[in-house]
């Protein structure tokens, strides 16, 4: 058994891999440098030196192996053109094979849920730099209809081990001294532990049905101001105090939209699908004895 991983390297990516990796399957994944290729060798991952650029190579390595799991994501301006050429070059690789390719996308393309809990069968209302991303989901699941068994994942807010947003926030949280929340802080925001969120790759991979779609979200949430809260006894800050969405934007730039907005968000499907179980420290249990005391 053999699995081929886009984003490796990163914060879930490398989760993802440890969890197939520990299951037996041989774990390959693309890497930009020799250097990192060195390190994935090490440790016993099969290194594939490239870029989402080069969409040649991605189509020709998937046929390699027996199912592809896409998490990468560039973070540059060009961030939709690289998504889209490796996504169609990659779907090609795979077309008739019936093997599984797994797209991560997130819920942010729901735009602001407010009180309402929604869940796949749910509208979305993407803000128009995230349309894109609508528009590769309904890519990927079409594939369905060229035997590939094609499945998208849309992870909540992503915390665990130290890592992710929530270490981000505490990092700058300690540069700043100030903890912030927008308006009355009580914007809710589904969570997923990045160990239940590789679970749910793994179950994916080995179990969903072609076209599937998956919301990646716990049974809990957390509001803005419970979350900068406990990050702020982390970094050492007294206050916590509420700003405006205009302040937000002068200090976070775009990231303040996404503090701004309810994320509220159902992940029955997986549950009632995959028999999939989320069991890991809530994200409050883990903020204040867990993985992120170290910070």
């Amino acid at each position: 058994m053999n699995v081929f991983l886009t984003g490796m390297t990163g914060y879930v990516g490398s989760v993802v891999a440890e969890h197939f990796q520990a299951l037996g399957y041989q774990v390959a994944g693309l890497v930009r440098s020799e250097e990192n290729a060195k390190l994935l060798h090490a440790q016993g991952f099969i290194p594939i030196v490239g870029d989402l650029a080069d969409t040649k190579l991605l189509a020709e390595s998937v046929k390699n192996f027996d199912g592809v799991i896409h998490m990468a994501i560039s973070h540059t301006p060009d961030m939709e053109k690289l998504d889209v050429g490796a996504v169609q070059a990659m779907l090609e690789g795979l077309e008739g094979t019936g093997n599984p390719f797994i797209y991560t996308s997130g819920t942010l393309i729901y735009n602001d849920t407010y009180e309402n809990i929604v869940d796949e069968d749910s509208p979305l209302h993407p803000l128009p730099f995230l349309q894109w991303k609508a528009n590769q989901e309904q890519e990927v699941l079409g594939a369905a209809q060229r035997n590939i068994r094609s499945v998208v994942i849309r992870p909540t807010l992503v915390y665990g081990r130290g890592g992710g947003l929530v270490q981000a926030t505490i990092r700058r949280t300690k540069l700043t001294q100030s903890a912030n929340y927008i308006h009355d802080g009580q914007q809710a925001w589904s969570t997923i532990d990045v160990d239940d969120l590789a679970r749910l790759y793994v179950l994916a991979y080995s179990q969903a049905q072609p076209g599937s779609l998956f919301n990646a979200a716990s049974e809990e949430m957390i509001s803005t101001k419970d979350l900068m809260t406990s990050v702020a006894k982390i970094a050492g800050v007294q206050k916590v105090e509420s700003w405006s969405y205009e302040d937000a934007a002068k200090a976070l730039g775009p990231a303040a939209w996404g503090a701004s907005i309810n994320q509220r968000v159902s992940g029955l499907r997986a549950r009632q699908q995959l028999q999939w179980s989320p069991s890991g420290n809530s994200i409050l249990k883990e903020l204040t004895e867990g993985s992120y005391q170290n910070e």
